[in-house]
């Protein structure tokens, strides 16, 4: 078969594969978090408020229909909303062109256009991914066929992953990041592959690196980057005309991204700059008052430390013109970084929280399917998801094997340079120059995010630092099969290292999956005897937590708060259709009454009683889901049978996946929702009324005599 034939096949079946994945048998997508806003209004669509967070929308009305194509392009060209936020990004190019055909094809079979038809838009996203995909393989292929299908599948596990492709049905940023970064490093490949260095190669180059580049504010100092490195074709191309292509594309793409930056609307670049000081360096903060005048801002504002732009601002106004004089106009981006240089033990606490938040690739608090479908809210989408699941496996240990990867992927760059000055050209020097321009891109994105924009929303943040990293690997993998087939490498150093990692990997899965606590028979539920884990005791007591899942149920017909709910009055039910039913007398005796704290939903905040100062923030990774729980609103109460909250959750050690989700005591702070364990040991939200969700209880009893 002719080369051409064979990759223009290979992009269709990459295209059908993407299609199959985000169509069949449901479509899937990612639910808007309010973000879309930024591109709904301008365009003249409109969101569903009501299925914001919990499901992924599918067709969005426009504010007019229309019975004609001349007026509809009209109106793509020029919406004249009156709703135009000022924020400038290269998305819209695709947007507008899925508007166009999905137009089209509504007029021919409808003669009517009402709605935008977001699958329109992932059509056009997945070709171009089919293609870059394409390009990317070829570049890759070392010729020796057993390791181009191992670099061809390991392409396809992690670039078909669905943590990606959900993106493409959405309208969010990323969507364009992920497209006009894999056109641009694919066609940048080829550029540093072909000696001849086509015209049309050149300018596509600098045309996906600008797309790249203002797909979202985060990607404009990437701009900057990408002009210093392209310097390097200067020198590398042979004729004038090409030379003078080469310039004009630095030039222009230096200038968009000092245009983009200009642009920042000011609803983006205050939040984002808030948090970076108030939720990112004063966040944990141990003195907020110094940490502040490190950063030339009056200490008067440390009572801000650990807020966002979303919560009580302690009577300031934070987009007032004071504010912006005392604290805007003094420390921005640029100070922020300064700080983090200055300071490297705070530096290294957020690369750790950046590490562990990069994990996920889909932001894990968004629903993947349409309310149509008939799913509970925020139910994620499992084909082909195993690179996230690999991926989420090292949590706890996210930052020794960044580090590790980083450290790997540096020794290969060192080595190609050394066989290269040793005139052993396994890689060209552009090569070489583009594999280090890829770790200094990643590099940057491990902690850019928190510069920007703090902690807030920190695992979305990261996808870019996720598509670069896994771009990384798959580069050194390609690097390792080429090193092996030119005999620069040691085998056995390989075959050593994948079987020392591949023992890692399977004990950090067994961690959270076989208990190592004390086990005791404790109670009967359904006539089969309950094993409890003992993670704390004392002289005296014991503190257990069911091994297992004793039930699904509910938590609650019309509350998320823990001491009026369903499931804590069935817990202490020792009726015939309560928990303690099977429980014998002197076991109910042994369990005892503790005052127990619990957090308030939001809705139910009130100027009474109560312990705490602010919400209790989201985030799902253990380890840090109960960030700021000690200074979260809370009451105490006297507990018998309880669930879980979620600090004692992460404080003490016991198996915590359990074949399937349970609830925690803890609410969320949207709607009637509460906190719950997922199946994979992360935590997540579901509505209070769910009846497929697990219970798993929790209580203090008094040792017997010899335990």
């Amino acid at each position: 078969m002719k080369s051409p034939l064979k990759y223009i096949i290979l992009t269709v079946i990459f295209f059908a594969l993407g299609a199959l994945l985000l169509y069949v048998p449901d479509v899937v997508g990612i639910a808007d978090n309010t973000d879309f806003a930024r591109i709904t209004q301008p365009t003249g669509m409109v969101p569903d408020s009501n299925l914001k967070f919990f499901y992924f929308q599918r067709k969005f009305d426009y504010i007019n229909s229309y019975d004609n194509l001349g007026d509809f392009f009209r109106f793509v060209f020029n919406p004249g909303t009156g709703y135009e936020n000022g924020l400038k990004t290269t998305q819209f190019l695709f947007v507008k062109t899925a508007q166009l055909i999905d137009g089209v094809l509504s007029y021919l079979k409808y003669k009517k256009i009402y709605h935008f038809d977001i699958v329109t838009l992932s059509a056009v996203y997945l070709l171009l991914h089919g293609i870059s995909a394409t390009l990317l393989y070829k570049s890759l292929r070392t010729g020796k066929r057993a390791f181009d299908i191992i670099i061809l599948l390991l392409l396809m596990l992690i670039f078909f992953n669905m943590g990606y492709l959900l993106y493409y049905n959405s309208l969010f940023g990323e969507s364009a990041i992920l497209v006009g970064f894999l056109l641009w490093f694919s066609i940048l490949l080829r550029l540093i592959l072909n000696e001849e260095k086509k015209y049309p190669l050149l300018v596509l180059y600098f045309i996906c690196g600008i797309i790249f580049v203002g797909a979202k504010v985060a990607n404009i100092p990437l701009g900057f980057l990408i002009a210093l490195f392209s310097v390097y074709f200067i020198f590398d191309v042979k004729t004038a005309g090409k030379k003078t292509v080469v310039v004009l594309g630095i030039c222009l793409t230096v200038a968009a991204s000092v245009y983009l930056y200009a642009k920042i609307p000011d609803w983006m670049s205050k939040p984002n700059n808030y948090h970076s000081i108030f939720y990112g360096i004063l966040k944990n903060s141990e003195d907020p008052e110094k940490d502040l005048q490190k950063l030339g801002i009056d200490t008067k504002y440390a009572v801000l430390a650990d807020t966002t732009v979303y919560v009580d601002h302690k009577g300031f106004d934070i987009y007032g013109e004071e504010f912006q004089k005392e604290v805007h106009d003094i420390a921005g981006p640029l100070e922020v970084t300064f700080y983090y240089i200055k300071n490297p033990g705070r530096l290294i606490e957020k690369l750790k929280l950046s590490a562990e938040s990069s994990v996920f690739i889909r932001p894990p608090y968004l629903g993947n399917y349409s309310k149509e479908d008939n799913y509970s809210i925020v139910r994620f989408a499992g084909r082909n998801s195993l690179w996230e699941w690999i991926r989420k496996q090292f949590t706890g240990y996210a930052f020794g094997i960044v580090i590790a990867v980083f450290l790997l992927y540096f020794a290969d760059i060192v080595y190609q340079y050394y066989l290269f000055r040793k005139q052993k050209y396994i890689f060209s020097a552009g090569e070489i120059l583009v594999r280090l321009m890829l770790m200094i891109f990643a590099g940057s994105q491990w902690i850019f995010p928190v510069i920007g924009n703090g902690e807030a929303d920190l695992i979305k943040h990261m996808f870019l630092f996720n598509l670069l990293f896994d771009t990384m690997i798959l580069l050194l993998v390609t690097d390792i099969f080429k090193l092996d087939i030119h005999n620069h490498l040691n085998r056995r150093i390989v075959l050593s290292f994948l079987g020392f990692f591949a023992v890692f990997f399977v004990l950090i899965f067994a961690s959270s999956r076989v208990s190592v606590n004390k086990q005791i028979v404790f109670g009967k539920y359904k006539g089969s005897p309950i094993t409890w884990e003992v993670v704390e005791e004392t002289g005296d007591y014991f503190f257990i937590i069911s091994k297992d899942i004793v039930d699904y149920r509910a938590f609650s017909d019309e509350t998320n708060f823990w001491p009026e709910s369903d499931i804590r009055s069935w817990l202490n039910d020792d009726s015939v259709n309560g928990f303690l039913y099977e429980f014998t007398e002197e076991e109910k005796s042994r369990i005892c009454i503790t005052d127990r704290r619990t957090i308030i939903p939001r809705n139910d905040i009130t100027d009474g009683e109560k312990y705490g100062s602010q919400p209790l923030y989201w985030f799902c990774i253990p380890g840090y889901a109960s960030q700021n729980y000690d200074n979260a609103y809370q009451v105490e109460n006297a507990e018998k049978v309880f669930l879980l909250s979620i600090k004692e959750w992460e404080t003490f050690v016991f198996k915590k996946v359990k074949g399937g989700c349970y609830w925690l005591r803890t609410p969320y702070t949207i709607g009637q929702t509460v906190r719950i364990v997922g199946d994979d040991g992360f935590v997540y939200h579901k509505m209070a009324n769910d009846r497929k969700v697990g219970v798993v209880p929790a209580m203090i009893i008094i040792k017997e005599k010899g335990d």
